[in-house]
């Protein structure tokens, strides 16, 4: 009967150990809580001040959207004059590489053959044009 006795004082010993053991663990976990509880109360303060200055700043960039819209919506018109503008000079463009496809190099020279006479014939009238007035002026001079 004795290690009976003894096996429920060990028992006993034992329970009281772990008793202990778990009595500084809350104990630790206490401490943990509380010191948490105060670093959330501190971040909660900070926060409520970071809330206002983030809906403020969210007002305002709500406020810069609206405007930058209002203004791509006035340049609107703009780039509609520009494709408008770009469709045109692709339809010139069109219609004179057509009208350039038809003419042949010879065609062009017959054409621009009487051009090139009258240009010269004007070059010979103001040349002699020219010799005349200065003839005019010489005699003009000597008499």
């Amino acid at each position: 009967m004795d290690f009976v006795y003894i096996g429920v004082f060990l028992c006993a010993l034992a329970f009281a150990l772990v008793t202990i053991y778990i009595a500084k663990v809350l104990l630790r976990v206490s401490g943990t809580l509380k010191s948490l509880g105060n670093t959330l109360g501190e971040v909660q303060n900070k926060l409520q001040y970071i809330t206002s200055e983030v809906e403020e700043t969210i007002k305002e960039t709500d406020k810069t959207i609206d405007d930058v819209e209002q203004k791509l919506k006035a340049t609107d018109g703009l780039f509609d004059t520009l494709e408008n503008l770009g469709g045109s000079i692709t339809n010139l463009n069109q219609a004179v590489h057509h009208q350039t496809k038809d003419i042949s190099d010879e065609r062009t020279l017959r054409k621009a053959e009487p051009i090139a006479h009258t240009i010269q014939w004007s070059e010979v009238a103001f040349r002699l044009l020219t010799k005349w007035k200065t003839n005019q002026r010489k005699e003009g001079k000597e008499a």
